[in-house]
C-alpha cells in the first residue's frame, strides 16, 4: 500500500490494481471502504477496455482475443512503483507474459496520484511501445461514501452537473452492452436525485455533462466534486438492488463493448495511439466542508 499526504488530505493506493483505497481528511474518509457483502472494490482503474465485452471476447485483425474480464486486466494486475514522494505517487503497469494473449499491443500504462490542498489529481498517462497503432479503453471508478455526514439519508442527496447541456442517456442492452443508441435524459434543474432504485438496471450513462460532477446536498454544505475534462460520458452507480451507502463516479473514456462491433480497431470511441507516442487523461476529487 502507497500512502500520501500533504498534511491537510491522506490517499492511499494499492499496487493491486493501483486503485485508490481511501481519500481522507483528520475529520472524514470520503472513499466506499470495500465492505465485501455489498461490493469490496474501491475505486477500480478500467483499462484496456470499460465495462464487458460479449462474452468477454473482442477481435483484432481477425484474431479473436479472450475471454477479458469486466473493466480489463489493470484491476486485477499488480503495478510497479515507479516513483513516491510525500503527496505524489506514480505506479506502472507494462506488457507481460501474463497479458499478451489477451493484448496484442505493447504498452506502458501509468497512474500519477497527486495531492493539491483538498484535491486528488489522477492522471492516466498511456504510451505505445509498439511498433504498430495502439487500440485501447480507459475509465475511472472511484466509489464515494454517501452520506457524506452521517445522519443524512441517501435520497437527500442530489449530483449536480453545472455546465450540463442536452444531457443524454446511452442505452445498454439487460447484459449491459452498448447499443449505439442515445436518448435524451431529463434532470431536474441540472441535478440527478439519488435513491437506491435509480440503479435497478446497472449504470446511468450520461454525456453532455459539462465535465463537472458534484454530489451534494441542501441540507449540509460538504461536497464531493469530481472533474472529468475531455471525457465523453460519465457512468453513476451501485450495487444493483442494494441500499448501499456509496455510488461511484465513472468517467469513462469509451464504452462498453457492442454486440455488432467487437474489433477494437473499428470501435468509433476507441482511443488510439501511434507508435512511440503518449496520450494523458485527467480526472480529480476535490472535497469541501
Amino acid at each position: 500500500m502507497v500512502t500520501i499526504s500533504n498534511g491537510i488530505m491522506t490517499a492511499k493506493i494499492n499496487e493491486l490494481g493501483a486503485e485508490l483505497s481511501s481519500f481522507a481528511s483528520s475529520e472524514r474518509e470520503y472513499i466506499w471502504q470495500g465492505d465485501p457483502a455489498i461490493w469490496k472494490k474501491h475505486s477500480p482503474v478500467l483499462f484496456p477496455f470499460v465495462g464487458r465485452l460479449p462474452e468477454g471476447m473482442y477481435y483484432y485483425k481477425d484474431k479473436k482475443y479472450g475471454p477479458v474480464a469486466c473493466h480489463g486486466f489493470a484491476p486485477v494486475s499488480t503495478f510497479i512503483v515507479e516513483s513516491w514522494e510525500e503527496s505524489s505517487c506514480t505506479l506502472l503497469l507494462v506488457q507481460d507474459k501474463s497479458v499478451k494473449d489477451l493484448y496484442p499491443f505493447k504498452f506502458d500504462f501509468r497512474v500519477r496520484y497527486e495531492l493539491t490542498d483538498k484535491t486528488l489529481t489522477v492522471r492516466y498517462l498511456v504510451t505505445n511501445r509498439g511498433e504498430e497503432d495502439m487500440y485501447y479503453g480507459l475509465g475511472s471508478h472511484p466509489g464515494v461514501n454517501v452520506p457524506i455526514k452521517d445522519g443524512i439519508p441517501f435520497e437527500d442527496y442530489f449530483i449536480e452537473f453545472p455546465d450540463a447541456s442536452d444531457v443524454k442517456r446511452r442505452i445498454f442492452t439487460p447484459g449491459v452492452l452498448d447499443t449505439g443508441v442515445s436518448e435524451p435524459y431529463s434532470l431536474d434543474n441540472k441535478r440527478l436525485h439519488l435513491r437506491h432504485n435509480l440503479f435497478d438496471f446497472d449504470a446511468v450513462c450520461l454525456e453532455n455533462t459539462g465535465y463537472v460532477a458534484v454530489l451534494k446536498t441542501d441540507r449540509d454544505s460538504a461536497c464531493v466534486t469530481v472533474r472529468y475534462p475531455e471525457t465523453r460520458w460519465c457512468a453513476f452507480w451501485h450495487k444493483t438492488g442494494a441500499k448501499a451507502p456509496y455510488v461511484c463516479f465513472e468517467p469513462w473514456f469509451t464504452l462498453p463493448g457492442h454486440e455488432g462491433k467487437n474489433d477494437i480497431a473499428t470501435r468509433e470511441d476507441s482511443l488510439h495511439l501511434c507508435p512511440g507516442k503518449s496520450a494523458q487523461h485527467i480526472m480529480s476529487i476535490t472535497v469541501s466542508d
